[in-house]
């Protein structure tokens, strides 16, 4: 957990406390090696002491007999700052799901790395991912550190 204090005298305050997991709000995209348009998504995760879990939603890119956006589960690890995980899309089978690499910035606030298709060398690409910031949170604090 990161925390910053304030020195006051003899006397520390807690001024802030961060978080040293990957729970909450994430949006990221990926691409194909470069072929096509980047493809948007967005991300809740869960952190318990490296296990990572969560749900992916994402545009539907590739199966337009199943609708608008596509849902996934995100199963992983995290390792230092070392991430990856499995994306399994909901409602159909695809017989190999894709596999994420990335490494962590020292913040815990962006991802950055390949994925791929385990079966398929040809199917990959990088992806990024960043914690999403709530702007009405922000705006907050700043105007309680004014006051």
């Amino acid at each position: 957990m990161l925390s910053v204090y304030l020195w006051v005298g003899k006397i520390f305050f807690k001024m802030f406390e961060g978080s040293d997991t990957l729970c909450g709000k994430w949006t990221g995209r990926y691409d194909y090696g470069g072929m096509e348009a980047p493809v948007p998504f967005d991300v809740v995760m869960e952190d318990v002491a490296g296990a990572l879990s969560g749900e992916i939603t994402e545009p539907n890119t590739f199966r337009a007999d199943i609708g608008g956006h596509l849902t996934a589960v995100l199963i992983g690890v995290r390792s230092g700052s070392d991430v990856s995980f499995r994306k399994s899309y909901d409602g159909f089978d695809q017989g190999d799901d894709p596999f994420y690499e990335g490494r962590l910035n020292g913040a815990l606030t962006r991802i950055d790395g390949l994925w791929r298709f385990p079966k398929d060398a040809g199917m990959s690409g990088r992806f990024m991912m960043v914690r999403a910031v709530d702007v009405r949170a922000r705006k907050a604090a700043a105007v309680e550190a004014v006051f």
